[in-house]
């Protein structure tokens, strides 16, 4: 054998172990961007998830569960064609799909549920926060405009508006229940001031309710008008729900 052919097949084999490791390690990187590709969308769907799961039916506007409802059928595709051999996400699939088909026909005029107690308030809130969050992750990537993520503000401000004047109204049904008129008359109060901070138009007629409710205590305690209601605790709440930009400047929900 000469020295010549030595050579080549030195050289032949050094050039099968570099092409080798080129294409396994080429592989091994693509694997490894593949779990975490699907370890990202499941984290995802996952947040899709709890947001749908944690409001009570027809709670949210039918445009806001449409769009989680889309995100996660977007999700759940993906994932089925990263992993087709997990018959999960397909079946997953197929009932967010009926879901979705089902908010599509929905009428969105119906009233929302009243929320009853002060720990379903806070969870309701939290959800409120996480999809908040999604809507600005949205926006950052360009996946809706920003015209459409203030619609979206919008209607979850009214959200938190109206839990926050759910929860003064049912604190002020059990002081009256028990007894307790002037406790009454002070969260019947901070739920009138409110609405009256409102400029949609949707609680007039929650507002003149309010309004003969408290006209009545009154007359029946003999209690000056309720204006010395605590109005620093009123004012936290609405700043909650006041203006778009204070869904960026801080956190408006509470913890």
């Amino acid at each position: 054998m000469s020295a010549i052919y030595i050579v080549a097949t030195i050289i032949g084999v050094i050039g099968a172990v570099i092409c080798y490791l080129f294409i396994t390690q080429s592989i091994e990187k693509k694997r490894k961007q593949r779990q975490r590709l699907v370890a990202a969308l499941k984290q995802r769907a996952k947040v899709f998830r709890y947001i749908l799961s944690g409001f009570p039916p027809n709670f949210l506007t039918r445009e806001l569960t449409m769009l989680v409802q889309r995100c996660l059928t977007d999700v759940l595709q993906q994932l089925a064609s990263l992993e087709p051999k997990e018959k999960t996400h397909v079946e997953e699939l197929s009932m967010i799909s009926q879901q979705l088909q089902a908010t599509q026909q929905r009428k969105d005029e119906s009233k929302r549920p009243t929320l009853q107690n002060p720990q379903q308030v806070k969870d309701v809130k939290q959800h409120l926060q996480e999809l908040y969050k999604f809507l600005m992750t949205l926006q950052k990537r360009g996946t809706i405009k920003r015209a459409e993520a203030e619609d979206f503000g919008d209607q979850i401000k009214h959200l938190v508006l109206k839990i926050s004047v759910d929860s003064y109204v049912v604190q002020a049904k059990q002081a009256k229940q028990a007894g307790k008129n002037k406790l009454a008359l002070h969260y019947f109060s901070l739920a009138k001031k409110l609405i009256e901070r409102d400029e949609s138009g949707h609680y007039t007629a929650q507002k003149k309710k309010l309004e003969q409710i408290i006209t009545q205590l009154e007359s029946e305690e003999d209690i000056q008008p309720a204006a010395t209601a605590n109005s620093e605790q009123e004012g936290d709440d609405w700043g909650d729900v006041e203006t778009k930009d204070s869904w960026k400047k801080k956190n408006v929900y509470d913890e």
